[in-house]
Formats: C-alpha cells, structure tokens, sequence
C-alpha cells in the first residue's frame, strides 16, 4: 500500500518564539504544511514561509474554528494533521505515524481519526496524560465547531456514524500550559471572552459551561467556575468521556481552592464511585483530608491509590499518581504522623521508582525547607 499523504494545517497569531520548534518536529512526515496567520505583527507568517508553509492571511473574527476551516479548505491530502505552535511531536516517535496510516485495520475497522499521547507539562516539573484527537481523515464534510476550544469529533460522528477513532503512541509535547506561555499570550482572558459569548448563542451547551468553568480556575475564580462545572455535568449530552471525567477533577479542584474540603472529600468519594479506577480522585481525596489534619485518613486513600495503580490511557492523569508521586505523598503522611521508619520505606520506593526527581524533594521534606 501506497504511504498516505498528510497535510499540517496550523493556525497562529504572534507564536514566533515557539513556531519552528512546532513546524520543525512535524515537517519529515507531513507532505504540506498550511498555515493560517490571524493577524501577526511578529515574524510568525516569515518562520512559516521559511519552513515551506502556505501562509493564508486571515482576519480573526472571534472564532476559532473559523480559522481552522480555513486550513482545512486548502489542504490537498489524505489526511489531516492539527497542531497548535506551543505543541511539538516527539522527534524519535513522529515517523510512527506514516507507518500506522499504511496498515490495513486502518481501512477495515473504518477508522476516521487518531488519538495521540499528549505530554501537557505544568510548572514545578508535573506533567499530566492524555489523548487528544489530532489526525482525521481529509473529507469536506469534517469541519470545526465552537467558537473556542473548537471541536470536530460530533461532526464527524453525524456523517460518518460507523467511523472509529484509533490511537497511536506517538507523543506530542505541549507547553502552553506553563505560565510564562500562559501570561504571553494571555489566553484565559481572551477564551473567558470568547466562552461567554458562545454561552450567549447557546446558554444551555454543556460543553461551553465545562471550558469556561476550567478556564475560570486559571483565572482564580474557583466559586464560578464551580457553578460552569456544575451545569456542565448536568448537562452531559455532547460531552465526551474525557471531558466528563476532567469534569469531575475541576469540580474537586474548584473546592479546593476555595478552601472547602469537607465538600472537597465528599466529591471525590462520589467521583470514586462512578471512576474507581481514576488515581487522581484518591490523590485529590487524601489532599483534602490532609488539608483538614486527617493525616491517618489521607494515608489510607494514597494507599489506596498504590493499590489502583497508574490510571488507564482512558484517564487524563497526572504521571506518577499511582506511582512514585503516590509513594513521595505517602511518606509525608506517614512522616507527619511521626511513623518515620514506615515513611522512610515510601520515599525509598518512590526513589527507585524515579530516580531522578525525587532525592531533593525527599531532602526537602526531611528539613523542612
């Protein structure tokens, strides 16, 4: 079989510090690359040029998926790759992807979408998991939805219900989750804008409701977000799995940070119940007991959690919950109710399990410091 074709359609605005890093990774497997600048006064249409874009200059109207269809009514292959300029594909994974489009199960089990493995890095050197919908198939009737945080998925489903999505291990890096990025482009100002609006059009999308309720907790308005979160979750038609699941980590998060954690524990063990198998919720649980001095309480849940293990690839989760993060946690607790030989065992198994990042940060707990 023949290798299938993929364009990278891209849409940017002022992302020259992080374009070419983006363009680079994808250029050895991508056959086009189509990018759409939405009003740069930086040298972000020059990078892509150079790097052998198409450049379509666009006015940005208020809508992402606007500018993204605009990509995508240009692109000539078989298949279409998306990524944003903050994101970059694994170099040593990116060719996987070619090798994948060429197996026959793609066509037999009608496969219309790839997943890939996000690795979102947050500040203090956390990093969480998860799959995002990234590679669909070049058909005309695949188009973007949503002002912000746009969506294809829905629309592919009504035109092609039998389609399937498959998922690929190939990892693309993002990091516009770091603040620096975050306060660069100032990007929970302007989605809180473009969300509200959206809620004007459509007061009942839950979808809507889910990204304004996370994008408020960035702002640090927990209380609203909150409310966002709650309608969202009581509203569930058109929200995927993930969505609802992430749904229920905010909603806990949102708690937290307003300090309520009587509220807080008893929402994890309500998300528990409907995801026992997702260890964010036990790690969320034993910080809302450890907050309120349950420190014997909160060991029980992070033991718990030991037991679960690492949550699934169906869960977006935190790396190292379940794991060494777990054991690191763990050994606080037991630290903190004054049973150091016990705590000592945990932050040596969470050492082997990591080796590189845990040492400091057991020196760190040991001192106080």
């Amino acid at each position: 079989m023949d290798t299938p074709s993929i364009s990278l359609c891209m849409i940017v605005k002022n992302e020259e510090p992080c374009l070419a890093q983006c363009l680079s990774s994808a250029r050895s497997i991508v056959d086009e690359m189509i990018v759409v600048d939405t009003g740069s006064t930086d040298r972000s249409a020059a990078i892509a040029s150079d790097y052998g874009a198409k450049v379509i200059h666009r006015p940005w109207d208020d809508s992402f998926s606007n500018a993204r269809n605009r990509g995508l009514e240009e692109a000539t292959c078989e298949w279409i790759l998306w990524l944003d300029a903050d994101e970059a594909l694994d170099r040593n994974e990116a060719f996987k992807l070619k090798e994948l489009l060429t197996r026959d199960s793609i066509r037999e089990q009608q496969i219309e979408g790839i997943e890939l493995l996000f690795h979102n890095y947050l500040d203090d050197g956390y990093m969480e998991r998860s799959y995002l919908l990234r590679l669909v198939r070049n058909r005309p009737a695949y188009r973007f939805e949503g002002r912000v945080h746009e969506q294809i998925y829905a629309v592919m489903l009504q035109h092609m219900p039998n389609g399937r999505l498959g998922r690929a291990d190939v990892t693309v890096h993002h990091y516009g989750y770091l603040i620096r990025n975050r306060i660069r482009q100032d990007k929970v100002k302007r989605n809180t804008s473009l969300l509200r609006k959206a809620l004007e059009e459509y007061p009942q999308n839950g979808v809507y409701h889910y990204y304004l309720g996370t994008e408020l907790l960035k702002a640090n308005e927990p209380e609203e977000g909150l409310a966002h979160l709650n309608i969202a979750l009581a509203h569930p038609a058109g929200l995927t799995p993930a969505v609802i699941m992430n749904a229920h980590r905010y909603r806990i998060l949102a708690l937290g940070l307003m300090k309520r954690y009587e509220d807080m524990v008893e929402q994890c063990s309500e998300s528990m119940t409907e995801f026992p198998a997702y260890t964010d919720l036990y790690h969320y649980k034993a910080e809302g007991l450890m907050a309120l001095g349950r420190m014997d309480q909160a060991a029980q849940v992070l033991q718990e959690a030991l037991n679960v293990g690492p949550a699934s690839e169906d869960y977006p989760s935190m790396a190292g919950y379940g794991s060494y993060l777990t054991c690191l946690e763990l050994g606080q607790c037991l630290a903190a109710c004054g049973n150091e030989p016990e705590a000592d065992w945990y932050f040596t198994l969470a050492s082997l399990m990591d080796s590189s990042t845990i040492a400091i940060v057991m020196h760190d707990v040991k001192t106080g410091n």
